[in-house]
């Protein structure tokens, strides 16, 4: 599993350097195209000192190596980030959930892990958003998602991603889901989820088999209101 989460991690180093590198050349060649730059080179006093052909493969080699600096400075950024964010703890804005969908001590998928999700989600939803860690728990020790990818079918990130997007739509629904960004990291070489949600425009509602539930943040808790409790706070929160 090590092994894999490793390869994993280059897997997304290389595809953002290969990226960057298509990118970058499909830039340099626009510029090549666009003028004679060999003719106009020539023109200048230090022609005669250093050749066009050198000039040119020595730039192609200082972006190539911009290109890498930034893509792995990026990567170690990111890791040191989420490591801020899990470091700071639960708060109103900030929830860690162990698993998305598996129990781990009872080993097996819980429907209710992924109803607990979806109502810190509705919760920020309706009130100043926030940000929700899928691997970590309440200890602020990361557990990783490799449980809850490997009881997927298709057991990667982009199978994770799918089935929170089908537990998203079911319960919340497709129109608050703009307002929901999910990206992956990896600290101790262990990958971990990252759900930044934003304060939607109108009410969210979580549906359950008995209807539908109205969640807020009270401090680092997720709250339920009553139904005499809603229209008030609707007609303070959205004005």
């Amino acid at each position: 599993m090590l092994q894999d989460i490793k390869k994993k991690k280059s897997v997304v180093v290389i595809r953002n350097l290969i990226v960057a590198e298509i990118v970058a050349y499909g830039l340099f060649m626009l510029l090549a195209l666009s003028a004679d730059w060999a003719e106009m080179y020539q023109k200048l006093f230090i022609y005669r000192y250093l050749s066009f052909t050198v000039l040119e493969f020595a730039g192609l080699a200082i972006v190539q190596i911009a290109i890498i600096v930034v893509v792995v400075t990026r990567s170690i950024k990111e890791e040191q980030d989420i490591r801020d964010i899990i470091r700071s703890g639960e708060h109103e804005q900030l929830e860690f959930k162990t698993s998305l969908r598996w129990d781990v001590k009872r080993d097996q998928v819980s429907k209710e892990l992924e109803r607990g999700v979806m109502k810190t989600i509705t919760a920020f939803l309706n009130s100043s958003g926030g940000s929700l860690v899928i691997g970590v728990d309440d200890h602020n020790q990361v557990y990783g998602l490799e449980s809850d990818l490997a009881s997927l079918a298709k057991q990667n990130h982009d199978g994770f991603e799918n089935h929170f997007n089908n537990l998203f739509v079911s319960m919340i629904g497709p129109e608050f889901r703009q307002y929901v960004r999910i990206s992956f990291h990896y600290i101790d070489n262990k990958s971990v989820g990252l759900i930044q949600v934003d304060q939607a425009h109108r009410p969210a509602y979580l549906k359950t088999e008995k209807g539908e539930d109205f969640f807020i943040r009270t401090g680092n808790a997720t709250t339920s209101l009553k139904v005499s409790q809603v229209a008030s706070y609707i007609s303070s929160q959205w004005r």
